[in-house]
């Protein structure tokens, strides 16, 4: 006949192993938390009436139930299984709320983090940026190359010796609350976390890790350093009355300071791009990578003042390099544009030759950009502004047309003249 539970002694104190009335089933032994054996024996009457006890609560659980946990644990510790069907054991629990994190031994998971993230912001060999790249999304040599910069620097020497699996989310607050303590600004260190987090959250999307650790991440806030922009009189004077000592510097912040456009977009201009009225943007250019297409990698007509144009076409009549589609600020090699360094040294070098601060400032020159967004703005509507810019970020402008009409760009024009007519005085030999 069969018992309805049994005892034994382990270290002195009595243990019971309960049986499953249904199933006929031994289960797992229990301890009383006795040495003595009458009260073990009271304990389990009460187990068998209400159910046993479990979780930090205590709470009962029906003898039917610890039975079917039993079958659940004996047919995990029988079965064949790969490190793919643990990760989706793993997550059924995660997703019930029953465990926060767990790691395999084996399978994509247990690499080295520093070795899966070097991989990852490697733009030749990463998985991610193939992926990318397929689906037509923008990520250039640039941004990985920045990205990785940061995992060196920050992460691999707070992670040096832990597996990709073995991240939680509290491994990674605990890591941007040490980047806070450092005194970093909470912009920086949510572009440290970034480097890290993207990764970490491509890996779970792909099976590699049971568990997200990024999931609810809290990010940094804080007031950004905002650029310093030229008031109006500053920016005559460093453009009609500095002798700037790069002419392809001058050109290119005057480019800037009259169009918007931004630095590689100006360093990607070529002949065949001026036209009588307006300049095409279509290209920008990166030393990381090359020619390539602009930030919204989206092609938009630019009006051009007729005395910034006549500066261009000087400055492509001086170019050394006879190509058919020369790139007007030149640099040493026929395939290349000049670096961008020597732009923003012609701002600061005239910046300085007026007793203008740029660093407290914070002139760069990317404030050019802002200076035509600002000027404009106070002469007409915003959306006509943003189609000439570029600008994509907000909402509001979303439902323009994809090119801006001849008649708005005539507007603009002649807004610009007006807005810029005191930085058009050229002086002599300029």
């Amino acid at each position: 006949m069969m018992r309805p539970f049994y005892l034994h002694r382990r270290s002195g104190v009595w243990y019971a192993q309960l049986t499953d009335s249904e199933t006929g089933r031994i289960l797992t032994a229990r301890s009383t938390g006795t040495q003595s054996r009458d009260e073990a024996i009271l304990i389990v009457a009460e187990w068998r009436k209400n159910g046993i006890p479990s979780g930090r609560q205590r709470k009962p659980k029906p003898i039917a139930l610890a039975a079917d946990v039993e079958s659940i644990l004996r047919a995990v510790r029988k079965a064949d299984l790969f490190s793919e069907d643990a990760l989706r054991i793993v997550q059924t629990l995660k997703d019930r709320g029953l465990i926060d994190v767990a790691a395999t031994k084996s399978g994509p998971g247990s690499v080295q983090l520093s070795e899966f993230l070097e991989t990852f912001w490697d733009y030749h060999a990463s998985p991610y940026v193939k992926e990318k790249l397929a689906h037509k999304q923008s990520i250039t040599k640039r941004h990985c190359y920045e990205m990785g910069s940061r995992v060196r620097k920050y992460w691999l020497p707070a992670f040096n010796d832990r597996t990709l699996n073995s991240i939680t989310r509290q491994d990674l607050k605990d890591f941007s609350l040490s980047l806070a303590e450092k005194g970093l600004a909470p912009a920086s260190i949510n572009k440290i976390m970034l480097g890290g987090n993207v990764a970490l959250s491509w890996a779970h999307r792909e099976g590699h890790i049971a568990v997200d650790p990024t999931e609810k991440l809290m990010r940094f806030s804080g007031v950004p350093e905002k650029r310093g922009i030229l008031t109006p009189a500053e920016a005559e004077t460093i453009f009609h009355k500095v002798n700037w000592r790069d002419k392809r510097a001058y050109i290119g912040n005057l480019l800037a300071i009259t169009t918007g456009l931004r630095c590689g977009e100006i360093l990607a201009v070529r002949k065949n791009d001026i036209g009588e009225k307006i300049l095409t943007v279509d290209h920008s250019w990166s030393s990381f990578d090359k020619l390539k297409t602009t930030k919204t990698n989206e092609s938009r007509r630019v009006p051009l003042l007729p005395e910034v144009r006549e500066k261009l076409l000087e400055l492509l009549a001086e170019n050394p390099h006879d190509t058919e589609n020369s790139y007007v600020f030149y640099g040493l090699y026929e395939n290349q544009p000049v670096d961008n360094k020597v732009l923003l040294k012609g701002l600061r070098e005239a910046c300085t030759a007026v007793g203008i601060d740029y660093k407290a400032r914070g002139i760069c020159f990317h404030s050019h950009r802002h200076y035509y967004a600002a000027r404009m703005a106070d002469r007409m509507e915003a959306d006509k502004i943003s189609r000439i810019t570029g600008h994509r970020s907000k909402a509001i402008f979303d439902h323009y047309a994809d090119h801006i009409i001849d008649e708005n760009l005539d507007e603009v024009g002649k807004v610009g003249a007006e807005v810029f007519g005191n930085i058009l005085q050229f002086r002599k030999g300029a």
